[in-house]
């Protein structure tokens, strides 16, 4: 039973007082012990008093008789009260000091008919005298009284001279006897009577006397044991309490421990419970024939199935999946710690869906397997745009192909990334001519030092590092490529490429080589004809009109030329255009993967593919109308039938039954509704990462900051909110009154970007070493007397040494951990501030507190390179 807080000092005292009682009860009984005990012991002491008076009164009535009946019969006593001094009876009896004889002449005194003892006038010392008669005749039958003898006795030092005498010394003791009706004290004191004494009776003679004995400290003496009782007594009760008291709070405090714990545990309980429920993922527990055991609310209502039914077969049999059977199955053999694969399933309503599962085992207290922990994620729509991004990338690499030109993805150190594997483009190109890696035509795996010669591949390198170092930039190169052996130096093998150089993604470049040998001959040979028909215009003026007719075959040849160059030059035109239109697609997807890779909240493919995506989503929002309508025809047709054909074939009416007919009817408006709506989210997300990223604008527009900002703020929302143990980032935003700024906005919003996640990242560096003050980030904008715009972020992150601050701004340069950072955020922004935009960025940092201040102008006259 649970001790209440009540109980335990009332217990308590209940025991001490029961282990009291019992203490005083051990006390009483000791002490009355010890009184019986102390009179038994002054009773056994009286009575050896009792039993030295009366031997020592005998002895001396004895030795009295024996002197009177030796001394009256030779000399009779005539004098009345004659003391006697016998020197020989005093030295064998030092009690007896003298004798007194009473002749019997003196008729005025009573003679006593036997011995007796008299009190010296109520004398408490002990002295007595023994009177005691004496005959004539003592042995006849008819004694004849002569007198008697008066013996003084000193009753008290009979008592000590006697051998038992030590044994009596702790006594005070008193003699009386009874005269009438009163009593006569004849030795001692009388107040011995008066403290409860042992008694006894003395006899002597024909007398008898009652003796009395107290102890000489008095019956208050206590017994030695009673102090260690009462002190034992105490402890032990005092000692019973703690312990009694100390064991019930435990106990108390145990079972207050108990119930806050259980409290707790059904509080997280009812907490992982309820967030299990609103997670919007599927969680089930298995067991080891993949039955459910626990699905949350998500999963019921997503699956169609309530609990009760989920529970009666397998999940796999249920949802009509062998590939999740045979995921069970492989996670339970092999024991890992988890698998993750997408499979198809089939919800109630027969709707088929991609949901990628992530599977571990669980395991019980000896280690044994128990169950399986089964995490979902619908993954449908992910799974049409990865097919539909596919197709887009099958339709472009086609596209690809069939340029006629070469195309190589080269890095900053001039190794190639990736290659056409088509050796006929080389040939035509007329590449493996010029390798130094004799047998090896293809571009994988080398560099450009391989393919082309030094000079030309450092001119190229160059190119490539400009390209990668200013995005905005492209590079051209016109380049004449001369085998290392020339066989027939006679005639003109060399080659000529047209050689344009893209920025691609971080850190590589593409290059786009086109051969214009023929081209470049043709100009050649049309410069050497020029060159003759001008030597010999100069020097054959004279002949002039007689060679009319050869220089007309000439200048008709030379016409001739000119059209086939200007065909040719227009055919490379075409390709030139196809080639830049196919080069301007993919500059605005390379520039969107670009955008993404540096600001990683929108990820890398969301920017590059937002036209990819927007035009099937378009496709798919405009034909839901006419498909709506066509359904409604074939609803209406189909209830015409039902009208005139009420009764169908047997056939019919279990295909309706089988496909249910009537909730087909109703659920497909939902599903078209339900794409209308998801097809509206698409085209929405779609118009706000276009309208952070701004790649639909080109060049400079007048743009809000205060838009941009916002929408900077939107991106990052995800990173602004908690996690865990991470209270909520506050954006404290203080604005004034801007004009439209002229600038490059995309390149303004990554510049936002960067220095918002870098803000963020000091802020959660700070809170894991210290919780306070509350995390916040300042933004404020101003407009200064310049006609200059002034932007300020501030955060009270770990702030920056000074140290750093002087390298902040340099490529590479970053205090992340690997992996976390490159190095080129800050450096981007400085980039874009200064060269894009004639602005300026600084940075104000003290421990706890990072300021950054970004200074632009509202109409920069700066064009960047």
């Amino acid at each position: 039973m649970k001790p209440s807080p009540l109980s335990v000092p009332w217990a308590t005292f209940a025991t001490g007082l029961v282990l009291g009682l019992a203490v005083m009860f051990l006390d009483q009984a000791e002490r009355r012990r010890f009184q019986s005990q102390t009179r038994q012991s002054v009773l056994q002491q009286l009575n050896t008093v009792r039993s030295i008076l009366e031997g020592q009164l005998n002895t001396h009535l004895q030795v009295a008789q024996r002197w009177g009946d030796q001394t009256s019969p030779n000399s009779p006593l005539t004098e009345p009260h004659r003391a006697i001094d016998d020197p020989q009876l005093q030295q064998d009896y030092p009690a007896i000091r003298h004798l007194v004889w009473t002749p019997l002449t003196i008729e005025s005194e009573s003679r006593p008919a036997s011995p007796r003892l008299q009190a010296a006038e109520e004398d408490s010392s002990g002295q007595v005298q023994l009177i005691i008669p004496i005959d004539l005749t003592p042995q006849s039958a008819n004694p004849n009284p002569l007198g008697q003898l008066n013996l003084p006795l000193d009753l008290k030092r009979l008592l000590e001279e006697s051998p038992l005498g030590e044994r009596v010394s702790g006594l005070d003791w008193a003699l009386r006897r009874r005269v009438g009706g009163s009593t006569q004290l004849l030795v001692g004191n009388r107040a011995v009577f008066n403290e409860r004494p042992v008694t006894a009776d003395v006899r002597f003679s024909q007398e008898v006397w009652q003796i009395a004995a107290t102890p000489v400290q008095g019956w208050t003496r206590r017994s030695p044991l009673q102090p260690w009782i009462r002190i034992l007594g105490t402890a032990t009760t005092l000692g019973a309490m703690l312990l009694l008291s100390s064991i019930l709070r435990s106990r108390q405090r145990y079972s207050q421990l108990t119930e806050s714990v259980l409290k707790q545990l059904n509080q997280q309980e009812s907490q992982y419970r309820c967030m299990a429920d609103r997670t919007p993922v599927l969680l089930l527990q298995l067991d080891l024939n993949g039955v459910p055991r626990f699905a949350n609310l998500y999963s019921q209502n997503f699956l169609g199935y309530d609990f009760p039914t989920l529970e009666e077969t397998p999940l796999a049999q249920r949802l009509r999946s062998p590939e999740l059977q045979d995921l069970v199955q492989e996670a339970q053999q092999t024991q890992t710690l988890a698998l993750s694969r997408t499979v198809p399933i089939r919800r109630r309503n027969g709707e088929q869906v991609w949901v990628n599962w992530h599977i571990c085992l669980l395991a019980d207290q000896l280690g044994g397997p128990r169950g399986l922990l089964c995490i979902g994620y619908d993954v449908s729509d992910r799974q049409g745009l990865q097919t539909r991004l596919m197709t887009a990338e099958a339709q472009l690499r086609r596209l690809f192909s069939l340029v006629g030109d070469r195309l190589v993805l080269v890095d900053r150190q001039g190794q190639y990334c990736s290659n056409d594997p088509k050796e006929a483009q080389q040939r035509h190109l007329g590449v493996e001519s010029f390798s130094k890696l004799r047998g090896q035509p293809s571009f994988s795996g080398t560099c450009l030092h391989d393919s082309f010669s030094d000079a030309d591949a450092d001119q190229i390198l160059m190119a490539v590092k400009t390209a990668i170092t200013y995005p905005q930039q492209d590079c051209h190169l016109c380049l004449e490529l001369t085998p290392a052996e020339r066989p027939h130096p006679e005639v003109d093998t060399s080659h000529w490429l047209s050689l344009w150089v893209f920025p691609f993604l971080e850190g590589t470049a593409l290059l786009w080589m086109q051969d214009i040998s023929e081209q470049q001959h043709l100009k050649f040979r049309l410069e050497q004809t020029q060159r003759e028909l001008e030597q010999r215009v100069r020097d054959r003026t004279a002949q002039v009109y007689d060679s009319n007719k050869r220089l007309q075959r000439e200048v008709v040849e030379r016409m001739q030329m000119e059209e086939a160059l200007r065909r040719s030059e227009e055919r490379e035109r075409d390709k030139a255009r196809q080639l830049e239109a196919t080069l301007g697609q993919l500059k605005r997807t390379q520039a969107q993967l670009v955008q993404t890779e540096k600001m990683s909240s929108l990820g890398q493919l969301a920017a590059g593919m937002a036209h990819e995506i927007n035009n099937p989503v378009n496709f798919i929002y405009g034909n839901l109308t006419p498909v709506r309508d066509t359904i409604e025809d074939l609803l209406e047709l189909l209830h015409r039938y039902q009208d005139h054909y009420p009764q169908p074939p047997e056939a019919i009416a279990s295909w309706q039954e089988e496909i249910e007919l009537p909730f087909l009817q109703e659920d497909i408006f939902k599903i078209l509704k339900s794409m209308e709506v998801g097809a509206q989210r698409i085209q929405t997300i779609v118009a706000s990462l276009k309208n952070f990223a701004h790649l639909d604008e080109m060049g400079m527009k007048s743009v809000d900051l205060h838009e941009g900002i916002d929408s900077t703020l939107m991106v990052l929302r995800n990173r602004l909110m908690g996690h865990g143990q991470r209270p909520d980032i506050t954006i404290s935003k203080t604005y004034s009154e801007l004009p439209k700024v002229t600038c490059y906005a995309s390149q303004i919003n990554q510049v936002l970007m960067n220095l918002f996640e870098n803000a963020i990242d000091a802020i959660e560096e700070r809170l894991e070493q210290q919780p306070e003050p509350p995390p916040e980030i300042l933004v404020s904008t101003h407009c200064i007397e310049d006609n200059s715009i002034k932007i300020i972020l501030q955060d009270n992150g770990t702030g920056i040494p000074e140290e750093v601050q002087r390298q902040i701004f340099n490529p590479f340069f970053t205090t992340k951990v690997v992996g976390k950072g490159t190095g080129l955020g800050l450096s981007i922004a400085y980039q874009v501030i200064h060269e894009n935009h004639s602005g300026t960025i600084s940075i104000i940092s003290q421990p706890g507190q990072t300021r950054f201040e970004i200074q632009l102008p509202q109409n920069p006259n700066y064009t960047p390179r």
